[in-house]
């Protein structure tokens, strides 16, 4: 099945603006990168800074994939992909080992500051959910205004999806958080404790 990559029209400057204040807002750190050499350099930069030994990578498209090989070069990388050849219980268990994960986003969402993760796969859901660390990628056009334009897009993919391969939609919108110790707002409680989008704007 073919993975949805985005918006084919390039979003207005202020959307994209946009977006980014909204990630920041949600402790979102956010890069922007125009060439294969500095996407391979971001993730270099966040994945040595945390540190992570160990990485998952989940459904980026073929055309960056070898910038994120690149960048995660001298980490310990599987790629989602091919842990499913593993017995399930192994595959749970590399996943959830795991200090950081990569992924990709289908759409940015300005307003909202969220990111439209589409997978096909469990697998590929926790390469997002499980890990401290969680970088997901996204291209520059991929970005909508707001969640008036995107929801009509997951609508599509639901009702296209052929029987038996429903997809598991999310909107990633920053680090975990809890609202329920003593009514304090607090950030990587569960999950991910920190999140960073890079935003590919390849010229």
């Amino acid at each position: 099945m073919q993975r949805p990559t985005g918006a084919k029209d390039g979003p207005a400057a202020e959307v994209v603006q946009k977006f980014l204040s909204s990630l920041r807002d949600l402790h979102v750190e956010a890069h922007v990168v125009r060439s294969e050499g500095e996407t391979s350099e971001a993730l270099r930069s966040i994945i040595s800074k945390a540190p992570s030994r160990s990485v998952v990578v989940a459904g980026v498209p073929a055309r960056y994939a070898g910038a994120v090989k690149a960048g995660l070069a001298g980490a310990k990388v599987d790629f989602v992909e091919d842990l499913r050849a593993l017995p399930q219980q192994e595959a749970v268990k590399l996943l959830a080992a795991a200090d950081a994960g990569v992924t990709w986003a289908v759409n940015g969402v300005a307003l909202e500051g969220a990111m439209l993760e589409v997978v096909y796969d469990d697998s590929e859901k926790l390469a997002s959910c499980l890990p401290i660390l969680h970088v997901a990628l996204l291209e520059a056009s991929s970005i909508l205004p707001g969640l008036a334009e995107a929801l009509p897009l997951v609508g599509g993919l639901v009702r296209e999806a052929p029987p038996g391969t429903k997809p598991i939609v999310s909107f990633i919108s920053g680090p975990s958080k809890t609202g329920d110790i003593e009514m304090r707002l607090l950030y990587g409680v569960h999950g991910p404790h920190t999140v960073h989008a890079v935003v590919l704007d390849w010229r």
